[in-house]
């Protein structure tokens, strides 16, 4: 299996803790000490300051091409002008392939916006100079389209990740502008080949922020869709693909990580997907029922099986997971709260009760920390 040089943040924090112990233990001595701390620092791949203001000035940057766009250079020729933003193109991809060969993690990440940000720019001075006819969302599918092939081409994360950015953008202006193209015809099929096509991007490019925007687009497309459509079959799909997610990782954690690199997210976002279709099945059975008391009760115990057996299932050794799971649980705990026990009892009654139930879920997750870390065991694969 192909593997990254770069280990993610979480995994080298645990082992900067390990190997402290190993010293103190005596297992190892100083100098073994020191050189695995600078081999595990010079894999890691954490996100850093500089990396942050990079891409920052980078959109900036890119920003500005726009916007020099938008002024329209009517005193510039127009071939100058054309061959200009291209240029500005090709230059920001080369230097970013020079700056990344010569090891430079930042500035070639900048230049790769800024040239995927000229590119968009010169998609719509060269449509604002021949007057060619389309709409807005065509010009954004383009541009979209040329993005994922420059990912491709070059193999760049930060390119992957700016495509789905796109994606999510185009999804944007058509909720704007024209949403019933993208549910209705041919329109059906462009947002998942665009979801498909990122999907397989973060993949080839090893860009985990694109796989996490393809879980996030993916989870507000088949939102949208489930608004606009209503269907039932959407969330029994939505419930399907979530619940083999979790299955999946719970069963064949190895094998899914293998095959996808994504394992663990990919749990996390199937219970999410889970847990969207459960609170819409909830939302639409109670609306039905002038929101009963007995039915939010059924549905909260629901989502309270579907926390624990997430956990027991595939949050052994899925912290964000667990996180979501015990943000959930808390927020269904209250909601009950404030449903059942504060309709029944005084204003003080409740937030006594409310502060006992915080309590309560705070020895919860206490123990459920101390119960899976205990059965933590240290990774062995190296995660993208």
């Amino acid at each position: 299996m192909h593997q990254r040089k770069g280990l993610p943040l979480s995994f080298s924090m645990s082992v900067e803790k390990l190997i402290s112990s190993w010293k103190e233990q005596g297992l190892i001595d100083n100098d073994t000490a020191g050189k695995l701390l600078s081999d595990l620092n010079s894999r890691r791949s954490g996100i850093g300051l500089g990396t942050v203001l990079a891409t920052i000035g980078g959109l900036l940057l890119g920003a500005a091409v726009i916007l020099l766009v938008a002024a329209n250079w009517q005193d510039i020729p127009r071939i100058v002008r054309v061959l200009s933003v291209f240029a500005i193109i090709w230059l920001c991809y080369i230097g970013g392939v020079w700056r990344r060969l010569a090891g430079d993690a930042i500035f070639s990440k900048a230049l790769f916006i800024v040239g995927a940000a000229s590119f968009g720019a010169g998609i719509a001075m060269v449509g604002q100079m021949y007057h060619m006819s389309g709409d807005e969302l065509s010009a954004i599918l383009f541009w979209v389209a040329g993005v994922f092939i420059a990912a491709f081409l070059l193999r760049e994360p930060v390119l992957s990740a700016f495509a789905m950015f796109l994606t999510g953008f185009y999804i944007f202006s058509a909720v704007q502008h024209d949403f019933d193209m993208l549910v209705y015809d041919k329109g059906a099929y462009i947002v998942p080949a665009l979801l498909v096509t990122g999907a397989v991007a973060a993949y080839f490019t090893h860009s985990r922020i694109s796989g996490h925007l393809v879980g996030i687009v993916t989870l507000g497309w088949v939102g949208l869709l489930y608004a606009e459509l209503e269907w039932q079959s959407i969330l029994w799909l939505l419930l399907a693909g979530g619940s083999a997610l979790m299955l999946a990782d719970g069963f064949g954690h190895v094998f899914l990580q293998r095959l996808t690199r994504f394992a663990r997210p990919l749990a996390a976002y199937g219970f999410l997907g889970v847990l969207g279709a459960v609170l819409a099945f909830q939302y639409q059975d109670m609306r039905l029922n002038s929101f009963d008391e007995k039915h939010i009760v059924f549905y909260g115990i629901v989502i309270f099986a579907l926390c624990i057996g997430s956990l027991v299932l595939c949050g052994r050794n899925n912290g964000g997971l667990r996180w979501l799971v015990y943000l959930v649980f808390s927020g269904q705990v209250l909601y009950l709260a404030f449903e059942t026990i504060g309709t029944m009892i005084g204003t003080s009654g409740f937030f006594l009760s409310s502060g006992v139930l915080v309590l309560l879920l705070a020895v919860f997750v206490r123990r459920m920390e101390r119960r899976l870390s205990g059965h933590d065991r240290l990774e062995t694969e190296v995660l993208p």
